[in-house]
């Protein structure tokens, strides 16, 4: 018996380091799969904002703490990104229906920084140009002073530029806000390779409170 173990000392070694590391990178895996993606770690605090509906009702950033927010600064006037990426906004309220979170645990702000033109009326023309119209039940076309809504696009990390000709200049980005009011994520809404599945996903995580 000790002739074997001396023999095979050098293999029995190995063998036990080699069950060592799978064992560890096991437990790595395990780890990080229940832990919060890394993307979403909270940044900093949703600036607050009292605003108001299409129906002229006031509606303050807490109104719709508890819930995912994701949230859009457009204006309907936009002749390219607004339209398209209220597309991609269409396809995620459908995915977020179909998971039975859209309206109870996720919303959708679409925040106009256009105000002037954009009345309840024109907004509610623009919604109904899309297939799929936007839900009001968990989806929110948002109006206020347009200097106030310059600054809180700016305090949200969004840039407005007011041009000559009366159009705007913004970030086409989609804010990701968790239910305690976290901003979670931005995504660059120009990007061809995000889709709406990506989304939901990320919606999805928050709204389990991860």
């Amino acid at each position: 018996m000790g002739t074997f173990f001396e023999k095979n000392w050098f293999k029995l070694a190995l063998g036990v380091i080699l069950v060592a590391m799978i064992a560890s990178f096991g437990y790595k895996l395990w780890a990080n799969s229940n832990e919060p993606d890394p993307r979403l770690k909270a940044m900093k605090q949703a600036p607050a904002f009292q605003l108001q509906d299409l129906d002229g009702k006031s509606v303050a950033s807490q109104d719709t703490d508890g819930k995912v927010r994701l949230v859009y600064f457009f204006y309907s006037f936009c002749p390219d990104v607004c339209m398209p990426t209220t597309f991609l906004l269409t396809q995620v309220q459908d995915a977020l229906k179909k998971k039975d979170l859209f309206g109870t645990k996720a919303e959708i702000l679409s925040i106009t920084v256009d105000p002037n033109r954009d009345t309840p009326a024109v907004l509610k023309e623009f919604g109904n140009k899309f297939e799929t119209k936007p839900d009001p039940s968990g989806w929110m076309f948002l109006r206020g002073e347009e200097a106030k809504i310059h600054k809180l696009a700016e305090d949200y990390g969004i840039m407005v530029i007011k041009e000559k000709d009366g159009n705007f200049s913004h970030s086409n980005a989609i804010l990701l806000v968790d239910p305690k009011g976290k901003i979670r994520n931005y995504y660059d809404a120009g990007n061809p390779q995000l889709d709406a599945d990506h989304i939901v996903k990320d919606v999805v995580t928050l709204s389990k409170g991860k």
